[in-house]
C-alpha cells in the first residue's frame, strides 16, 4: 500500500522565502485537487528511484537526480517508487519576479540536458543528502542559493508571433549592413535558418531572405526619391545590392518599374492637367 506523503515526512524547514521537506523513502501516489490558491511553486527533487509528475496534459519521469516543477493551484498527480527525495516550496510570484522568462512549465523533467538546470539539480541533490546536519540557518543560505540559480535554467519557450517580431526588429536594425546575411539573423536568435524561415512563412507569407530583400528594396527606393546627387549603383550598394544589373532586375520584379524612371517620377511629382 502506497503511503501519504504526510506520514513519510522526515523533516520539514521554514527557509527564506520557502520550505523545504524533506521525503522518506517508501512509495507513495498523491492526486490533488486544490480547494484555494496558494500560489506556490513546488519543486520536486528525485535523489533515489523514479517518480512521474502530470499536471496541465503534461507527464514526466522524474529519474535519480532529476526535477520538476508543479504548481500548487492547479490539479496534480504525483507518484514515486522507493527512494528518497526533497521538495521545496517557493512563492510563484517571488520566482517570476527574480527570474522573467525562465520556463516554468510544470510536469517537464529536467536536470538532465540543459546545463543551467543541471547546476539546480545538483544544489537539490546535495541539500537531500545533507538533510541531518544543515541547521534551519544554512536550510535558509540552502533556498536562497537555488532560488539564485534557477535563472541559469532555460528559458521559456517563445511564441512564434514573438519570435517573428524580434526576427524583425533585427533585420532593421542591421538593415544597412550590406553583409547581412538571413543566418545572421537566426543566429541572432539562437535557432536554425530553416527553423525560422519556418516560423516567417506560417507568420507573413515569406523566407527571411525575401523579407530582407524586400526591406532593402523599399529602403533603396525611399533614397532614390530623397538622395537625387547619389548615383542608382551607390545607393544600390548602400543597402548591400553590389551588382547593379540585378538590383534593376530585382527593382523592375517588385515595383514594376526601372530604378531610374521611378527615380524621374518621384522628382518630377504628379503632373497637373
Amino acid at each position: 500500500m502506497a503511503a501519504p506523503p504526510d506520514a513519510m515526512l522526515e523533516r520539514a524547514v521554514r527557509a527564506g522565502p520557502g520550505e523545504l521537506l524533506w521525503l522518506g523513502a517508501a512509495p507513495f501516489e498523491v492526486r490533488c485537487e486544490p480547494q484555494q490558491a496558494t500560489g506556490l511553486l513546488k519543486i520536486v527533487a528525485v535523489a533515489e528511484g523514479e517518480g512521474v509528475v502530470a499536471q496541465g496534459g503534461r507527464r514526466a519521469i522524474l529519474r535519480e537526480g532529476t526535477f520538476a516543477w508543479v504548481q500548487s493551484d492547479a490539479p496534480f498527480e504525483l507518484s514515486m517508487s522507493r527512494g528518497r527525495r526533497l521538495l521545496l516550496r517557493l512563492p510563484l510570484s517571488v520566482v517570476q519576479q527574480r527570474h522573467p522568462g525562465v520556463d516554468l512549465r510544470t510536469a517537464v523533467g529536467r536536470g538532465e540536458e540543459h546545463a543551467g538546470e543541471r547546476v539546480v539539480a545538483g544544489l537539490l541533490r546535495q541539500i537531500l543528502r545533507e538533510s541531518s546536519s544543515l541547521s534551519e540557518r544554512d536550510c535558509a543560505a540552502a533556498v536562497g542559493v537555488v532560488l539564485e540559480a534557477i535563472g541559469m535554467c532555460g528559458r521559456a519557450p517563445e511564441l512564434p508571433q514573438a519570435r517573428v517580431e524580434r526576427a524583425l526588429a533585427e533585420i532593421e536594425l542591421r538593415l544597412g549592413d550590406p553583409a547581412l546575411q538571413p543566418a545572421d539573423i537566426a543566429r541572432a536568435q539562437g535557432v536554425s535558418r530553416r527553423y525560422l524561415d519556418g516560423v516567417m512563412a506560417e507568420q507573413l507569407g515569406s523566407s527571411l531572405a525575401a523579407h530582407i530583400r524586400r526591406r532593402r528594396l523599399e529602403r533603396a527606393a525611399s533614397e532614390l526619391s530623397t538622395r537625387p546627387d547619389d548615383a542608382v549603383f551607390e545607393i544600390a550598394a548602400r543597402w548591400g545590392f553590389r551588382d547593379t544589373s540585378h538590383f534593376t532586375r530585382l527593382f523592375r520584379s517588385h515595383f514594376a518599374t526601372t530604378p531610374a524612371a521611378y527615380r524621374r517620377a518621384a522628382l518630377d511629382g504628379p503632373s497637373i492637367d
